[in-house]
């Protein structure tokens, strides 16, 4: 069995289980967020060449958190990617720098939590129901680690849910279809669809 049918029938038991409809759509039904790492590119490859879901039901997001020289760089590869596939593109750049230092937050925290307003903001600008991240199974372990670190109890020790409430919004579900995908696997798909 090759990777690219193994990580598609994790993906299809995904969307099977969290009951969402796969049937076609009129408008854009899912906002993927797309770092232009490995889990995010298979994300939106299974979305929008696996099959899924026409392209003009999906709009890639991209959030430059200009934290590295080549930030610049990445947002420029995902624009390509998504232009390529025939994708509706949204950027923005913030300074999560500035932004931790002004409320006292770290770096990782103030990123998640100004990737999750811009993420929410693009689905309600475009109608969009539904916000997918390439969260995986490691991404779930380190999660489940850092709660456990904080002394959270055993309700803070679930970790990330497969799918939820967009952290801010009650208008969007925030999906996680690669939550239980390893990124070994991960990467050897990038690797046989050269992504």
């Amino acid at each position: 069995m090759s990777v690219y049918t193994e990580v598609q029938a994790f993906f299809d038991r995904y969307f099977q289980r969290e009951g969402l409809d796969l049937s076609s759509c009129e408008r854009p039904k899912i906002v993927v967020a797309v770092s232009g790492g490995p889990d995010s590119l298979t994300l939106l490859h299974l979305l929008s060449l696996g099959g899924l879901y026409p392209t003009k039901c999906l709009v890639v997001a991209h959030l430059d958190h200009t934290l590295r020289p080549e930030s610049a760089q990445d947002a420029r590869f995902v624009e390509e990617i998504a232009q390529k596939w025939g994708l509706k593109y949204i950027q923005d750049r913030i300074d999560v720098w500035a932004i931790a230092k002004a409320k006292g937050e770290s770096i990782e925290e103030a990123g998640r939590n100004a990737r999750y307003r811009f993420l929410s903001t693009v689905a309600e600008k475009v109608g969009a129901p539904l916000v997918a991240t390439g969260h995986n199974a490691e991404d779930q372990a380190e999660t489940l680690v850092m709660h456990f670190l904080r002394g959270a109890g055993l309700g803070g020790l679930r970790g990330m849910l497969p799918a939820g409430p967009m952290p801010g919004s009650s208008e969007q579900t925030l999906i996680r279809p690669l939550l239980t995908v390893r990124r070994p696997m991960i990467e050897a798909y990038c690797h046989e669809n050269d992504l």
